[in-house]
């Protein structure tokens, strides 16, 4: 099944190949969840928005919060500086760990995939509902680096598979969580805090999108869609998120069918102006969150300023190494 979610995958993938394929040493995936904080001001409902306007490409889409939020960029210096010091860790131990493809900035918007049609006609037409050729997005488990049973250990500092602490190795002490959450420590400053990650922003992001999905100007947009894409035979798909949650798309390149689908998918969606509609909503509920949040997301653009002059320092002291 492909996913839909744009924004945190986004995140996710650009950091997999420093993070997650680090910590993999056979069949078990590494991975965690966070949950955010919930912002000030909590609404139920969208605020009145101005009329929708007609709106059928995503490629370059910007909403009002992502000024606040990490910026692709740093979500792949981030990784970057995580697997310096990881690697810095591990050396203590006299481990090493397998080498680590880079990670990329995805060119474009992190919001492509977020109402779930495609992102363009083109896209559709070419690929269906699976991710661009070289998008960090489309990574897979089966891209993982797998690492040493002894590396992956002492860098979570637990067994790989029991989960049992791991507190010495070679007669060293572990840090308490491993090499990882000592590099997250580091990066944070000692603080508790998770590197490249504005919580705030996170939030608003998440509860515009879940309140949107809920506004009736959006669930008029979504019956729409389904009653255009009834008409062409997909009478199955209710939503978007529907066709292109399909467990039939799994195959690792877009089959005729699926490629068909997602034209059909865009096509009914630009009838609708589905991505008009809910940019309109998102928009509206996010800039009245920006503004009951001013001094969080002020705080938390500090914090990510002073931590990107971290990152440059670790990157650059590892350069002259």
């Amino acid at each position: 099944m492909i996913t839909t979610r744009s924004a945190p995958r986004l995140a996710a993938a650009l950091l997999a190949v420093v993070t997650v394929a680090a910590c993999s040493s056979g069949g078990e995936k590494a991975g965690g969840s966070h949950r955010a904080t919930q912002p000030a001001g909590e609404q139920s409902a969208v605020p009145e928005a101005g009329k929708a306007e007609e709106k059928d490409v995503t490629i370059g889409l910007v909403l009002p919060i992502d000024a606040y939020d990490v910026s692709a960029d740093q979500i792949v210096r981030t990784g970057q500086a995580l697997n310096l010091l990881n690697k810095q860790c591990l050396s203590r131990f006299g481990l090493q760990q397998e080498q680590l493809p880079a990670s990329t900035v995805v060119e474009g918007s992190p919001h492509t995939r977020r109402y779930g049609t495609p992102a363009s006609l083109d896209i559709a037409q070419k690929y269906g509902f699976h991710m661009p050729q070289g998008d960090p997005r489309a990574f897979t488990s089966d891209q993982m680096v797998r690492q040493p049973a002894a590396v992956v250990e002492v860098l979570r500092g637990m067994k790989d598979g029991s989960g049992e602490p791991v507190t010495t190795y070679n007669g060293m002490k572990v840090p308490e969580g491993g090499c990882a959450k000592e590099s997250q420590r580091t990066l944070a400053s000692g603080a508790d805090t998770r590197a490249g990650h504005a919580e705030t922003a996170a939030a608003i992001k998440t509860r515009s999108f879940e309140t949107a999905k809920r506004d009736p100007r959006v669930t008029a947009a979504e019956k729409q869609w389904a009653g255009c894409m009834a008409a062409k035979g997909y009478s199955a798909y209710k939503s978007p998120f529907d066709a292109i949650g399909d467990p039939k798309w799994s195959a690792p390149k877009a089959t005729p069918e699926e490629i068909e689908t997602a034209v059909a998918s865009w096509t009914c969606g630009k009838e609708a102006n589905i991505v008009g509609t809910w940019v309109t909503v998102e928009t509206a509920y996010q800039q009245t969150q920006i503004t009951q949040n001013a001094e969080k997301l002020k705080q938390e653009q500090k914090t990510l300023e002073a931590e990107a002059k971290r990152l440059d320092d670790i990157i650059t002291a590892a350069g002259t190494q």
